[in-house]
């Protein structure tokens, strides 16, 4: 670790550091997607109930609440921590790579849970705080209603949680940096599927059918023009098509019935979401209708942009600063087009989120890469900055 970060970072931790980073490769051995994360819970529960820490698994599905309570009156401050992994191979060659085919920790979600079991340790041995820590072990994050599940439970009414915080990894800033984005953070996420219905024929006689194909085509390239041209330049915005199919690719004397396509919108605004998926489906039916094709369109509306608190942000930042010093901290971390559901927690509560840098000579590659794992040497570091956040916290709502 670098010497600065295990400088500041609290002798428990550094103390702790092998035993957290067993869990994390042990849960990185044995990924769980979506809900069915039974197993992980397990693990979770009994690391808590060793401590003596009070553990609730049946608020959510496959999720996991846990309690510490300080001696001192104050209010209750929750983090969040999924847990879940994604559909997909490891081929990270570590000696702990996951032992299941299909499935990967291949998000960090395994060091993620780490931290916070640090977190809640470090408290249930230092409970002379004012208030009460909610630890959120949330499923489903990397498909859908993980965040949704938690809110729908009423744990966070429950236990009047007053703010929420949550941190990600992030490979593409260097070890030992935190980064903080105050307002607009990440992303928006909306899929979309079009169909687009001809009518099929001999690729000989194509005046005797209706082309789909070339329907498609023109409307791949005008799709374009919503963020080039319908959106606020000042805005960002990504509408990208992900898939076109049409056809058999061994049939090459047949125009097909139908073309279809599927992709994404982003944004950072719910009013440029609005736009962006309204005028796709005009765009789809008129583009179809000029080509006498007909057009079929579904969007499937994912989480909301991810809106960092302003002022709490700014406040969890000065933490860092003060702690880390100006060398490990980036106030205002580039934008990111990639979805996060904790927008879902920060529509009802103040919240902020932000990201720990992981990147070093064996830590290069990206989120979602059949190639990633995490990097342990974070785990001091990133729990004692947690810690102090939420320290913070509570001490300024307790006034």
């Amino acid at each position: 670790m670098n010497w600065t970060l295990s400088e500041k970072s609290k002798p428990e931790f550094l103390s702790w550091a092998d035993e957290l980073a067993a869990f994390r490769r042990d849960t990185h051995a044995a990924p769980e997607l979506g809900f069915d994360t039974e197993g992980t819970v397990s693990r979770i529960t009994d690391k808590l109930r060793s401590w003596g820490i009070e553990a609730d698994n049946k608020v959510s599905p496959g999720g996991l609440i846990a309690i510490v309570r300080g001696t001192l009156p104050g209010a209750s401050v929750a983090f969040r921590a999924d847990i879940d992994a994604l559909p997909m191979e490891d081929r990270s060659g570590s000696p702990w790579a996951s032992r299941i085919p299909g499935r990967a920790h291949a998000c960090g979600h395994d060091g993620h849970q780490t931290w916070l079991l640090g977190v809640l340790r470090y408290f249930a041995l230092h409970r002379d705080f004012p208030g009460t820590l909610v630890g959120i072990f949330q499923p489903a994050e990397e498909t859908e209603g993980g965040a949704l599940s938690v809110i729908h439970s009423g744990v966070l009414r429950k236990y009047g949680v007053r703010e929420i915080l949550a941190a990600h990894d992030d490979p593409y800033l260097p070890k030992g940096v935190f980064g903080f984005h105050p307002g607009p953070f990440m992303a928006s996420a909306d899929d979309f599927r079009i169909t687009i219905r001809g009518k099929g024929t001999h690729g000989a006689r194509p005046h005797q059918g209706v082309d789909p194909i070339p329907v498609g085509c023109t409307l791949v390239s005008l799709l374009q023009t919503i963020v080039s041209r319908r959106t606020d330049p000042a805005e960002p915005a990504v509408v990208s098509v992900c898939s076109f199919t049409a056809g058999r690719f061994e049939a090459t004397n047949v125009i097909p019935d139908e073309a279809r396509l599927s992709g994404t919108i982003r944004a950072f605004s719910d009013e440029t979401r609005e736009m962006a998926g309204k005028a796709l489906e005009e765009m789809a039916d008129e583009v179809a209708r000029a080509g006498h094709c007909e057009a079929a369109v579904e969007i499937g509306h994912g989480v909301r942009p991810t809106v960092n608190d302003p002022a709490l942000t700014r406040s969890v930042t000065e933490v860092a600063l003060s702690l880390f010093g100006p060398e490990h901290v980036n106030p205002c971390v580039p934008i990111i087009m990639g979805s996060e559901d904790f927008s879902e927690y920060e529509r009802i509560l103040p919240g902020t989120i932000f990201r720990v840098g992981i990147r070093d000579e064996a830590h290069k590659a990206p989120l979602h890469s059949t190639a990633f794992d995490f990097n342990d040497e974070v785990l001091p570091s990133a729990c004692t900055l947690i810690t102090e956040m939420l320290l913070s916290r509570f001490r300024r709502l307790a006034g």
